[in-house]
């Protein structure tokens, strides 16, 4: 039979023992627990980085790609024709200059290419090339103050000059006495039949008269500076 003083041992022991069995069991689900959430956090992240793997610049190209693609697109949709023909190129360099308005295309006389041949967009007409070099050519656009080219005006095709000021494009040399109103449509003249080139490139926005002459504000012309692919008209009857 067991004397009081070795029941106090045991009662002592088991009790030591249910102490140290509870404290160590917290101890192990925490750590357990601890690292079952770095495991998941870590599996989570590198789930969550194979499943998202583009950065900031490399979704910026890849929309960049997809507007490309659009304007090439639309571009294509411009077909050549038994009195001309198109070749499309990207635009290298846009002249920062305000006054200036122009941009260049990694195409030459090599290529075909000649001064005042026409050049678009997808979104409508640009403008028409200036210089050219062997390699590459530079483009004015409507607003440059270089910028000339024979236009008609509304339905009875009034011929006028469309001139660039730096900021934007007016034409003149249209007799005060023609019927013109704000709204009329402008083409480009020439005696070329195509239905590229008898599309309307703007319209008239404002007017005034001077000196026994009409002085007609096209309305603003396409920002340039958006637009990375061109197609040029290589054609040159158009002056």
């Amino acid at each position: 039979m067991l004397s009081n003083r070795s029941k106090k041992k045991i009662y002592l022991i088991l009790v030591f023992s249910f102490v140290f069995t509870i404290f160590f069991y917290f101890k192990l689900g925490s750590f357990l627990n601890s690292n079952l959430k770095s495991f998941s956090s870590s599996f989570f992240k590198n789930y969550a980085e194979m499943g998202t793997p583009l950065d900031n610049d490399q979704r910026l190209n890849l929309e960049n790609l997809k507007k490309e693609n659009l304007e090439l697109k639309s571009l294509l949709q411009i077909k050549d024709s038994d009195s001309f023909s198109i070749v499309f190129t990207k635009i290298i360099f846009s002249h920062p200059s305000f006054l200036n308005k122009s941009f260049t295309v990694p195409l030459g006389s090599e290529d075909g290419i000649t001064k005042n041949q026409l050049v678009f967009s997808s979104k409508g007409f640009l403008g028409k090339v200036a210089k050219v070099k062997p390699n590459y050519s530079e483009v004015i656009t409507l607003e440059n103050i270089n910028f000339n080219l024979i236009v008609e005006v509304g339905d009875a095709k009034f011929k006028g000059i469309l001139k660039g000021n730096g900021y934007g494009s007016q034409i003149e040399y249209i007799d005060d006495t023609s019927d013109i109103n704000i709204g009329d449509n402008i083409y480009i003249y020439s005696p070329i039949q195509s239905n590229l080139l008898q599309k309307p490139i703007g319209k008239v926005s404002d007017m005034r008269k001077n000196s026994g002459f009409l002085y007609l504000t096209v309305a603003s012309p396409l920002v340039f500076n958006s637009i990375s692919y061109v197609g040029i008209v290589k054609i040159d009857q158009i002056k």
